[in-house]
């Protein structure tokens, strides 16, 4: 999986130890300013930003102003994950202003078969996984290999703090019998969806054009019977933040599982779309999404 410009060692070792020593409002100043730096100096980043966000806008102005905007808000996501790693419960719900749908919530958990839990590189999906993981909600966050093993360290480590567990997607299959465990235990299993290379993925219509998405969470639901509910932490105006868990997605399935992959990845996809559009300054994809670029360089 390609890296975005800032998965590096030294930005998440730097950030960690900035946040032991300084607040979080000049964590943020810092961030801001980084970010306003990055757009600039990133130009590879900056147009992917763009060309993902030309799918969404017509209008250049919009994208253009959209995407400085992601940069600035990638930044603030940033501040926060940092501080994150010295929170305890009490102030982890404190950055939540309201969740939504956790009615919804608790009718999948019902089902006793394992909830998938969807989301995008939306908002900061790091704190909306330690919510469920600070409630005493069993959660367990599925991610690709990071060619650094050293990142996706730090990254888990802070997970586990808040009891969040992650399942290393690895090049043995032993990975998905795990998945399919904490389902049996009726435990969430959260993924990101939206950014996905071309090995194994399916071409379903995203924005008025193909880009491919994995199949994996319509197998498992076709084999498990677990719920499969998508769910975004967006950050709201005063910089807190809201999870926002959708109805439950009505997966279709029959004796043609090509056909079932389809018509249930064009569900999902389709609310992937409503929220990206309502939060497009909040969706941190510095990768392009396709392959036909919009922008010219």
């Amino acid at each position: 999986m390609k890296r975005n410009f800032l998965n590096k060692t030294f930005v998440y070792k730097i950030s960690l130890w900035i946040a032991r020593i300084f607040p979080l409002r000049f964590l943020k100043w810092i961030g801001r300013s980084f970010a306003c730096i990055s757009y600039l100096i990133f130009k590879d980043a900056r147009m992917n930003v763009m060309n993902n966000l030309s799918h969404i806008f017509i209008d250049p102005i919009m994208v253009r102003n959209n995407s400085k905007k992601v940069f600035i808000n990638y930044g603030l996501f940033l501040a926060d994950w940092a501080k994150l790693i010295a929170m305890d419960a009490k102030e982890i719900f404190s950055k939540f202003s309201i969740i939504e749908g956790s009615e919804i919530f608790a009718e999948a958990q019902k089902n006793g078969k394992g909830i998938i839990l969807l989301a995008a590189h939306l908002g900061n999906w790091e704190l909306g996984g330690l919510f469920f993981g600070t409630s005493k909600i069993p959660i367990n966050i599925i991610t690709a290999k990071d060619e650094v093993s050293e990142i996706a360290n730090i990254r888990a480590a802070v997970r586990g703090l808040h009891n969040v567990k992650t399942i290393t997607i690895e090049d043995d299959p032993f990975y998905f019998i795990d998945i399919v465990n904490a389902l049996r235990r009726n435990e969430i299993v959260a993924m990101l969806i939206d950014r996905y290379e071309r090995d194994n993925g399916v071409l379903i219509d995203f924005f008025g054009e193909p880009a491919y998405f994995p199949p994996g969470p319509v197998l498992l639901a076709r084999s498990t019977g677990c719920v499969v509910l998508p769910a975004f932490t967006v950050m709201d105006k005063d910089g807190n933040y809201k999870t926002a868990v959708g109805s439950i997605i009505k997966m279709e399935f029959s004796d043609d599982k090509e056909k079932d992959i389809n018509v249930n990845l064009n569900k999902i996809v389709k609310v992937f779309e409503r929220y990206i559009q309502k939060y497009p300054d909040q969706w941190y994809n510095f990768t392009p999404i396709w392959n036909k670029s919009k922008i010219t360089k």
